[in-house]
């Protein structure tokens, strides 16, 4: 082979690279196009399905509020318990009642946050992972191939265990303003 011949077939070989890296570009734009719609259309709807629950559990709670508070009236009447009496009953039954509502409605509420923050996590690491391939597609080495494949893994751990970090700490804030607002309710009723 001489040099004319040499610098053809590396011409050829950089040409069929350059059409490799530029078609890989246009799948990943596609595809981040794609996934991008995908968590958006998810997001929408964890959202209109949390907002549809926390109203039906709001309408359910409010609903068996009052049937427990005619249950209550209907079973002094009927076992003849002193006006004060029955009242005071009604009153802390209700009570009980508004607190187990409210401690719903944040841990509903908490239920949105968390799945914000999952989808947000698994949008933010479809974009790092289109950029990895994009990086790994620019890779003219085995050495380069490997420090890149390398930092994706360390990246994706490092996420995994941020992301679990986060939901974590909301999980506790959620229970504790949940507990928070069932013990608020007890020390309001016996003051």
């Amino acid at each position: 082979m001489n040099n004319r011949e040499i610098n053809e077939t590396a011409e050829a070989g950089r040409n069929t690279a350059d059409e490799a890296t530029r078609a890989g570009r246009i799948m990943t734009e596609e595809a981040t196009k794609a996934g991008e719609q995908a968590v958006r259309a998810s997001t929408d709807a964890a959202r209109h399905s949390a907002e549809t629950v926390q109203d039906a559990m709001r309408t359910g709670l409010n609903t068996a509020t009052q049937t427990f508070q005619q249950a209550t009236e209907q079973f002094t009447r009927t076992f003849g318990f002193a006006q004060p009496q029955s009242q005071e009953l009604v009153r802390t039954s209700s009570q009980n009642l508004e607190a187990v509502t409210q401690a719903t409605a944040v841990l509903a509420q908490g239920a949105q946050e968390i799945s914000r923050e999952w989808l947000g996590s698994a949008q933010e690491r479809l974009q790092k992972n289109i950029d990895g391939l994009n990086a790994l597609a620019r890779c003219r080495s085995v050495q380069d191939f490997v420090a890149v494949q390398s930092e994706l893994v360390r990246d994706n751990l490092q996420q995994v265990i941020d992301t679990n970090r986060r939901l974590s700490e909301v999980s506790v804030r959620v229970a504790q303003d949940a507990t928070r607002t069932i013990q608020d309710r007890r020390t309001h009723r016996a003051a």
